[in-house]
């Protein structure tokens, strides 16, 4: 069976890449929103496993909060791998990525690949999950950015040439 790809899904951010890597990597530190919340269950140096409560819209307007276990590897400065353990797309191996933008600001970029075991798992997963994870990415991108943008006009640490802004 081909392996499913989900994404490319990006979204450029106004504050530095070590900030944005920062809040990415800070697992189960956030305020919990409308159920979604991560819990770190288990931690090895850079290597998580983790319970991921995600609000999920299928379609219908069937809306539902997905937990899922995943291993998380953190890979400074610039990336992080997740692979689905338990959850309704087992073996779901996913990546987030950093990047300096020329011009100043950041480039968030989520990737998947999933690796249907039958054809009804392929068609699955073709025309539900991979909507729905690209719509789940797109949110948390835009949450990531607005608490990004906001925190790095604060900061003291993360400071920006106001200056530079990057094309949104």
């Amino acid at each position: 069976m081909k392996r499913v790809a989900i994404g490319p899904v990006s979204r450029m951010v106004d504050a530095p890449p070590p900030l944005v890597y920062q809040m990415l990597s800070a697992i189960g530190q956030g305020a919990p929103h409308d159920g979604e919340r991560a819990e770190v269950l288990q931690r090895d140096g850079d290597e998580l496993v983790c319970d991921f409560w995600t609000r999920v819209s299928l379609p219908g307007g069937v809306d539902r909060l997905v937990r899922t276990r995943e291993r998380v590897t953190l890979r400074p400065p610039d990336r992080v791998e997740y692979e689905h353990l338990d959850g309704p797309v087992r073996g779901l191996r996913e990546s987030i990525t950093v990047a300096s933008e020329p011009g100043g600001g950041t480039r968030m970029t989520y990737l998947g690949s999933y690796e249907p075991r039958n054809l009804v798992d392929h068609l699955l997963a073709r025309l539900l999950a991979r909507p729905a994870i690209e719509r789940v990415m797109k949110q948390h991108f835009g949450d990531v950015r607005q608490r990004a943008e906001a925190r790095a006009a604060r900061s003291r640490v993360f400071r920006r040439d106001p200056s530079l802004n990057p094309p949104r």
